[in-house]
C-alpha cells in the first residue's frame, strides 16, 4: 500500500511545483524596420567609400573574424585579408562606376541580424553597367552591428 500511495503524492508534488516556477518572459519580437533603417544606412557608408576608393573606410563595416565569399575569388578569412583584397581592387580598378547597394530583406534573432541586397552599379553617365546580389550576417557587438560573413555574386550579364 505505501508504494501504490507514493506514485500519485509525488505527481501531485510535482505538479505543484512545476506551477509554481515562473516561466521567463518571451523576448520581444525585434523591431525590424528599425534594423533595416541601421543596416541600410551600413550599406550606403560602405557604397560611399567604394566609391571614394577608401578600403579602409569600406572595412569598418566588417568585424575582425569576418570571412567574405567574393564573386570569383577565393574566400577572405579576416579583416586583414578583406583589407587587402579591398586594397588590391581598387589598386586595379579604372572603371569610373558608381555603386549603390538596396537592403532587401532582414531577419533578426537575437544578436543576429541577415540581411539580402541587391547591389547596382552606374557608370558616369548614370546608365547601369552591373547588378548583383549579396547577403550577409551580422552580429551585435558593443551594441552596434558588424558584418561577421558576406557573399556576393554578380547577375548574368545580358
Amino acid at each position: 500500500m505505501k508504494s501504490t500511495t507514493f506514485l500519485p503524492v509525488f505527481a501531485v508534488s510535482v505538479f505543484a511545483f512545476a506551477s509554481c516556477q515562473q516561466t521567463p518572459p518571451s523576448p520581444a519580437a525585434p523591431d525590424l524596420a528599425k534594423i533595416r533603417t541601421e543596416i541600410q544606412a551600413m550599406e550606403n557608408a560602405y557604397a560611399v567609400a567604394m566609391n571614394a576608393k577608401d578600403a579602409g573606410a569600406i572595412v569598418v563595416y566588417y568585424a575582425d573574424d569576418a570571412v567574405s565569399l567574393p564573386n570569383n575569388a577565393p574566400i577572405l578569412s579576416g579583416k586583414e585579408a578583406i583589407l587587402n583584397d579591398l586594397k588590391n581592387q581598387i589598386a586595379s580598378d579604372t572603371s569610373k562606376t558608381t555603386a549603390s547597394f538596396e537592403v532587401m530583406d532582414v531577419f533578426a534573432a537575437g544578436d543576429l541580424v541577415v540581411e539580402t541586397g541587391k547591389s547596382t552599379f552606374k557608370d558616369v553617365s548614370g546608365a547601369v553597367v552591373r547588378t548583383g546580389k549579396y547577403m550577409s550576417l551580422f552580429e551585435k557587438r558593443d551594441g552596434k552591428y558588424v558584418c561577421i560573413r558576406d557573399i556576393y555574386n554578380d547577375d548574368k550579364k545580358q
